[in-house]
This record gives C-alpha cells, structure tokens and sequence, in this order.
C-alpha cells in the first residue's frame, strides 16, 4: 500500500514538474503571452491534481499482497 502510494506521488510529481515546464517553455517563447498563459498553466496544474486524487485514493485502499 505505501509503495503503490509513493509511486502514485512520485508519478504525480512528474506530471507537474512536466507540465511546469511546458508552459515556462511557451512563456519564454511568447512573453508577451505570459499574462494569459500563467492562468491556464495554473489551471491546468489544478486539473492534473485532481485527476490524480481517485488513483491516489484507489493506491492507498489497494490490500498489501
């Protein structure tokens, strides 16, 4: 259960860090953009969260075999 856990997170992690540094990537490349940009990384990050909370929850209820 605490393994399926931390690999749930671990995979969690990556996603934002990714997902971070995709939008970063269209900031510099568009900074007259960033305005608009900045808000829908942000929602995008929320998206991804909630996403990952039913595997988190589904991880942590999984019986240890």
């Amino acid at each position: 259960m605490i393994r399926a856990v931390a690999v749930e997170l671990i995979h969690l992690a990556a996603g934002l860090m990714a997902t971070q540094a995709i939008f970063r990537a269209a900031i510099w490349s568009y900074p007259q953009g960033a305005g608009s940009i900045e808000p829908v990384s942000w929602a995008v990050m929320l998206a991804v969260l909630a996403m990952s909370v039913p595997e988190l929850v589904n991880a942590a209820r999984k019986p240890r075999n």
